[in-house]
């Protein structure tokens, strides 16, 4: 935690304000800044919840004794209707539940009686917004009412206006088209308000960072800001005089503007950084003078705006990792913010940025405040009540409510709450209940001998002593079960303990259990036999390797907290394989024997106006040899050098299980040129290499290798430039989104264009069901594709996970199929 420097805000005037009503598309971190107390500028009726987050924005509905009446309730489904996917949340006013989802063909705006749940009526936006790297398919944005209108935004950036009662379009815009907006790379997903009878939407691009709509006619009234917008969304705010002004981030900046004609009053470089932070900053409320707004993807700190002098001044208080990378938005009551940090339920001290406790038990989710206690939506179905206490998770009650995931926080209206999933909409109802709180089921029946020993160990009085006598006589850990079960286990003092790795996927964990009245934790899961997998504990919210299990390795993939890519260096894991797992003999380096030697080549590269340096294996023999080699070319070479062990592997196999050859291991030394680098790669390495050494000067000869990104690039030099190579080896292909374009332009049929193809993945690749992103399914769907148009991919999926620790075990396997010795 660090106090940072005060900074000087450029503001034409400010005045004594109060945020009414924030409403945001995502979240990860927050940024604290003092204006005044708050007080909402919506005159809905008391109990609606008329957009995103409710009246006011704040996620705290309005005064009710729902669930103060008694010391216990209990949930019911009231009732729950089919829908289609999508992360909007739901509205409702004046007895209607509006929402947004696909139906599988087109996405739609529908209306719902919120007692029966019956649909009123169903409105065609647009064609389907399919999800794409790491989305879901279906509309972003929650709707917004206002007296007979339903205003919504498509991902596409369609901006309608519907008749509430009969769900008739009364008017449309473009955002892009007509004013200038760039779509953000996942779509639109702010979510408009009304200030003062203006439609107020942040749009982006060279004609507004934000723009006021009249929301009878979709006429642009006025547009203001220059900068970018990705999914950021405004705020409206209400001074001492009943006047309303609109507070909204955009890329690089915080402005304040006029609704009724868009007058800027300030604007603040907010300094933020990250589509986590920067790009999806929302102001939270937070007690008088102060609210969250996010800034970085990795941390939370607390401004403060003083007004002492002529010139307001902007004081940093905190900045503190304890509220990061979590979607969800948080809540503020008496003092402190209730918020989901990475994938925890964290409160926090809005006037420090210190937390006061941290709790898995809601698991990770979306929250909002009802009578001083959390209802949280979690991302599993499940719908939890818990007291917003500083002193701790105090769960009331909980209920499953969906099977399928849910991305979007809950909604209160008329004593009631409403979920939606991305398959069904629900209504669930709250009642008293006598007998207090429901306990805790009992453990199920003993399946396993591991399940055995649970229940023994909870029927007996003295727990410790069995578990001493059991840890004892392991042989190692985790303990294997069969040929098809892992149970990890951990002991020690601590609070909270939960396994993540390749098996649960990234940014994922599960909660260890705690053995009643011991310090064993424990957490069970099945893989194939001939399975490996990497994993790391989480204890007490730090990551730690399994303190009883000494094999470890190390991973670029992920870095702390599963996250994807972090660009922190390598993270230590624990491994564990499978009864039926074999180690490979050729990371292992030969004590004796005559060695390849590695050369260092540079090339002055035309094409990509830089220097390549390459590394080229030259294996034992070629000088006493007179004949030629194959070539293969790494493309992500420093890292198959250094990680990958390639060199000990080449030192094994040249000559034994494979043909002698040369390896060039080399790197693209600049990003987004992917046409030039395919052109230096095959009139400037190709040629060099093959003038240098005593290489096969044909197709056949060369193969182009490479795994997760530089996999990609691989490929599409192959198919790009026809005739250079003559086989692929491919591992674990990270392919999103646009980086398939060169491969769509290029890939041919077999017979048009002949190669060999060496495609390998793991099963637990790089995935995460919850963000829809899945890199094993990416790569199986290639190899159809592939096979398809009359290619036969060797290699196919193998029970491991991602990284060069799964990668460089089949390194034998991929050149022996590209170059077999005959």
């Amino acid at each position: 935690m660090s106090t940072l420097r005060s900074y000087k805000t450029r503001i034409r005037r400010i005045c004594n304000l109060r945020p009414t009503s924030p409403r945001t598309g995502v979240l990860s971190a927050c940024c604290l800044i003092a204006i005044a107390a708050f007080v909402p500028a919506s005159a809905s009726r008391a109990g609606d919840w008329p957009g995103f987050r409710g009246v006011d924005g704040q996620g705290i509905a309005p005064e009710s004794t729902t669930l103060t009446q008694s010391e216990a309730v209990q949930l019911d489904v009231a009732w729950k209707t089919p829908i289609g996917s999508g992360y909007s949340g739901v509205a409702i006013a004046d007895g209607r539940a509006v929402t947004m989802f696909s139906d599988g063909t087109n996405d739609v705006a529908a209306s719902f009686d919120a007692k029966t749940g019956k649909e009123q009526w169903r409105y065609t936006i647009d064609a389907t917004y399919k999800g794409h790297d790491g989305s879901h398919t279906g509309p972003i944005t929650t709707p917004c009412l206002a007296a007979d209108h339903v205003i919504g935004l498509s991902p596409r950036g369609r901006l309608f206006g519907l008749d509430a009662a009969t769900g008739k379009l009364n008017w449309s815009t473009d955002l892009v088209k007509d004013h200038g907006a760039k779509k953000p790379h996942y779509g639109f997903s702010t979510s408009p308000i009304f200030a003062e009878g203006v439609l107020v939407v942040q749009v982006g691009g060279a004609q507004g960072a934000i723009m006021g709509f009249d929301p009878t006619s979709g006429k642009r009234l006025w547009s203001a800001g220059e900068d970018g917008v990705q999914y950021q969304s405004p705020v409206a705010l209400t001074g001492p005089d009943g006047k309303t002004i609109v507070v909204a981030a955009s890329d690089k900046k915080l402005l304040a503007v006029v609704p009724n004609d868009g007058t800027v009053l300030w604007d603040y470089d907010h300094g933020g950084n990250g589509a986590t932070g920067a790009g999806s900053i929302t102001p939270v409320p937070a007690g008088t003078n102060r609210f969250f707004i996010a800034h970085k993807g990795n941390a939370s700190s607390g401004l403060s705006v003083s007004h002492d002098g002529d010139t307001p001044e902007v004081t940093s208080l905190w900045e503190s990792r304890t509220i990061r990378n979590s979607y969800n938005v948080p809540v503020y009551q008496g003092g402190y913010v209730y918020a989901y940090s990475s994938r925890f339920l964290t409160c926090v001290d809005a006037k420090t940025g210190e937390s006061a406790w941290r709790s898995r038990a809601a698991g990770d989710g979306f929250t909002i405040l009802v009578d001083g206690h959390l209802v949280i939506a979690s991302k599993d179905g499940t719908v939890h009540v818990a007291r917003a206490t500083p002193e701790g998770y105090a769960g009331v009650t909980k209920m499953q409510v969906c099977d399928e995931l849910i991305w979007a926080p809950p909604s209160f209206a008329d004593g009631s709450i409403f979920v939606r999933s991305m398959g069904e909409l629900a209504r669930i109802d709250i009642h008293s209940k006598q007998g207090g709180i429901t306990p805790e089921p009992t453990m199920a029946a003993a399946k396993t001998k591991f399940d055995r020993f649970l229940r023994t160990v909870e029927a007996a009085t003295d727990k410790t002593a069995l578990v001493d006598r059991f840890m004892k006589v392991q042989n190692s850990f985790p303990i294997i079960e069969g040929d098809n079960m892992i149970h990890f286990v951990y002991r020690g003092e601590a609070t909270d303990v939960a396994v993540a790795g390749d098996v649960i996927g990234g940014r994922q964990e599960r909660v260890m259990t705690r053995l009643a009245g011991t310090d064993l934790f424990h957490c069970t899961v099945t893989m194939e036999p001939d399975a490996r997998t990497n994993y790391v504990f989480i204890k007490d919210y730090e990551q730690i390797l399994d303190p009883r299990n000494d094999r470890a390795t190390a991973t670029t993939v992920y870095g702390k907290e599963m996250q994807i890519f972090s660009g922190e260096g390598a993270m230590p894991m624990s491994w564990v394989s499978m009864p039926k797992w074999h180690e490979p003999k050729h990371l292992v380096a030969a004590s004796g024997g005559i060695k390849g030697r590695l050369d260092t080549i540079e090339l002055d590269s035309k094409a990509l106006e830089a220097k390549v340096t390459v590394n080229v294996y030259v294996p034992a023999g070629y000088e006493g040899s007179k004949g030629r080699f194959p070539v293969a070319y790494v493309h992500n070479g420093k890292d198959a050098l250094e990680r990958g062990k390639w060199v000990t592997t080449l030192d094994n196999i040249c000559g034994k299980n494979v043909q002698p050859m040369l390896v060039a291991f080399f790197s693209n030394p600049t990003r987004g040129k992917g046409k030039a680098y395919a052109e230096m790669f095959a009139t400037e390495l190709v040629p060099l290499m093959d003038s240098t050494y005593r290489t096969i000067a044909s197709a056949e000869g060369r193969a182009s290798i490479g795994m997760g990104f530089p996999g990609v690039t691989a490929l599409a030099v192959a198919l790009s430039q026809p005739g250079v190579v003559g086989k692929v080896g491919l591992q674990s292909l990270f392919m999103f989104g646009s980086m398939r374009a060169p491969i769509d332009e290029h890939l041919k049929t077999a017979s048009e264009q002949p190669i060999t193809i060496y495609q390998e993945w793991g099963k637990y690749d790089l995935r995460n069901p919850q963000e829809a992103w899945d890199l094993a399914q990416t790569n199986r769907d290639l190899a159809k594709e592939l096979r398809d148009k009359g290619y036969d991919p060797r290699g196919g999926e193998v029970h491991d996970g991602t990284g060069w620790s799964s990668w460089s075990l089949r390194t034998d396997v991929m050149l022996k199929t590209l170059f077999p010795k005959g």
